[in-house]
């Protein structure tokens, strides 16, 4: 292998706990290669950006950075800015014209060139490579991870693509068809974050509820969470499991059974339902019904002992007229979730739904997301009283910018940087720790807990 001389590297993210994976798992497969990562882009010799161009804002955000970042080519120490991710991905045919600034583009399917694209003097290209190929998921099992990247809470990638085609979604399109990993392959990277003293694994897939179906034998996401569950147990770690992004058709009782008979693992359900109305359902290419969503909703509260459910919301889908909206607006209402987001549709070209009829005005959009953020803060303000007065485990994390400041925290009900916090009173405690936490007081969406 040649050898190169030691550089500085900063690697920034834009985008979703996916990305984020992505861009760790960058970082370890070239992490000993004589590489120094830095947390500021000023001194960094290579700069990566890796992307998101699932809905308008996102791809806006991605080149916002991307021109920010860039002024360090001037200003900085940076001569190589290499951008990957979905935005060239989904923009290949003319990224590398709208973005002369970047030297290098790595599309999704090619992750595992990043220390080619690295270490090669030549610059102005692009790596692309169809997502639909395993080679990713081999690269996820086969890298070194490296214990300096490794936080108090990761994110742990289960499987790769998505095969459902909803015809809002790109996805499909930029990663290719469902994938799941090997199970003794996500067992031995769990294994190695417990060793390293990880006190949070969340698992991420665009359907971690699908995990293990594609596979021969099929091997399911409960007995993967069992196998995970059981390994924190006998060996007394003190430890927890979180799961995001279930969608509802693959949840059965077998999943719901091994959230309900293991404690390490977080009662809490991220059910990104997009919509209650049938018709809009029907026509996003979701594979249920609002009578389906109600009954999965209702099985699992009635058998998972303080759950709490999360979802996701879109608004302003092609053919959403006024009744359908307030079909959605009730179905908030009687359901009560305990976490709520919206986002707005956001067209594309290059997107099946661009063809269908009675588009939304974007002033409808902005109406309708905020009218369901309202009513969602009473909700959420309501449920949240629930807890005042009770005990919780908090993993303490940062301190935050308050005055005088205090601990951040989060209970097994408040996911990383998509919900809420708990702002923690009393005597200092160290990050990344539990502690027993009584809560004082809610607010919309934070909490306020005195250590015991």
């Amino acid at each position: 292998m040649q050898k190169i001389k030691r550089k500085n590297i900063y690697f920034d993210t834009v985008g979703c706990p996916k990305n984020e994976v992505d861009t760790l798992t960058m970082k370890n497969s070239i992490d000993e290669r004589n590489f120094n990562f830095l947390n500021e882009p000023e001194s960094a010799q290579v700069i990566v950006i890796n992307t998101c161009s699932f809905i308008e804002e996102a791809a806006s955000e991605s080149i916002d950075r991307i021109l920010e970042l860039s002024e360090y080519k001037k200003k900085g120490s940076c001569k190589k800015l290499i951008v990957t991710g979905c935005l060239v991905e989904r923009y290949s045919k003319d990224i590398k014209k709208e973005l002369p600034e970047v030297d290098i583009f790595i599309g999704t399917g090619a992750f595992d060139k990043i220390y080619d694209a690295i270490k090669d003097e030549s610059n102005n290209c692009l790596i692309h490579t169809p997502p639909n190929k395993k080679n990713l998921i081999q690269w996820y099992n086969n890298f070194s991870r490296n214990t300096s990247q490794i936080t108090k809470t990761v994110y742990l990638r289960i499987a790769e693509g998505c095969s459902l085609h909803c015809t809002y979604c790109i996805i499909p399109e930029l990663r290719g068809p469902y994938r799941s990993r090997p199970g003794e392959h996500i067992l031995k990277e769990f294994q190695f974050y417990l060793d390293e003293g990880v006190k949070e694994i969340v698992l991420v897939a665009q359907d971690t509820a699908a995990y293990g179906l594609d596979l021969s034998p099929s091997y399911k996401l409960y007995k993967l969470l069992g196998q995970m569950a059981e390994i924190i147990e006998q060996k007394n770690i003190s430890a927890r499991i979180r799961v995001l992004y279930f969608n509802p058709q693959h949840i059965d009782n077998n999943l719901i059974s091994v959230f309900n008979e293991y404690n390490v693992i977080c009662s809490y359900i991220d059910l990104p339902i997009q919509h209650a109305n049938d018709e809009i359902l029907k026509r996003m290419g979701r594979p249920y019904r609002q009578d389906d969503l109600r009954r999965c909703i209702e099985n699992m509260r009635s058998k998972i002992p303080d759950l709490v459910i999360r979802t996701t919301l879109l608004v302003g889908f092609p053919g959403e007229n006024a009744s359908h909206f307030q079909e959605l607006l009730d179905f908030i209402h009687d359901i009560q979730f305990d976490h709520l987001g919206v986002f707005d549709y956001s067209d594309g070209d290059d997107l099946p739904s661009h063809n269908l009829s009675d588009h939304v005005s974007d002033i409808e959009k902005e109406e309708r997301r905020h009218s369901i953020m309202t009513c969602q803060a009473e909700i959420s303000y309501k449920r949240q009283q629930r807890f005042v007065g009770q005990v919780y485990e908090v993993l303490t994390e940062k301190e935050s910018n308050d005055d005088p400041p205090l601990r951040e925290g989060r209970t097994y009900f408040q996911a990383p940087e998509i919900d809420g916090i708990t702002l923690l009173s009393g005597p200092p405690v160290p990050a990344g720790d539990f502690r027993k936490v009584r809560i004082t007081s809610a607010m919309h969406y934070d909490l306020i807990g005195e250590v015991l």
